[in-house]
C-alpha cells in the first residue's frame, strides 16, 4: 500500500507563478525544490543551491526534512526563492 499523498501549493513569489503540486507526506523539501524549480521557472537547467525554501516565510535550514515533518496539510504553501544580497546563502567555510 503506497503512502498517501497531499496537494500543495508551490510558488515562486518573486516570479509571480504557482504549481498546484501533489507528494506523500514523506516527500522531503529538498526533494520538492528540485522537482519544482524546473517548472517554475520554465527551463530544464536549473541549479537548485541557488534557491531557498521558506514556509511561513521562514527559512527552511533542512531541506531533509519532510512535509510531515513541517506539519504542513493539504493546501499548504511552500515558497521557493533566490538567493540574493538582502538573503545570501549560508557561510559554508
Amino acid at each position: 500500500m503506497s503512502e498517501p499523498t497531499i496537494r500543495i501549493r508551490v510558488i515562486a513569489p518573486d516570479l509571480w507563478r504557482e504549481r498546484k503540486m501533489e507528494f506523500e507526506l514523506t516527500t522531503s523539501v529538498g526533494y520538492i525544490k528540485r522537482t519544482a524549480l524546473p517548472e517554475l521557472l520554465l527551463k530544464e537547467e536549473v541549479d537548485p543551491a541557488a534557491f531557498y525554501v521558506e514556509y511561513f516565510e521562514k527559512e527552511v535550514l533542512d531541506e531533509g526534512q519532510t512535509l510531515a515533518d513541517l506539519g504542513i496539510t493539504a493546501g499548504g504553501v511552500l515558497s521557493i526563492r533566490q538567493y540574493d544580497v538582502d538573503h545570501p546563502p549560508p557561510f559554508e567555510g
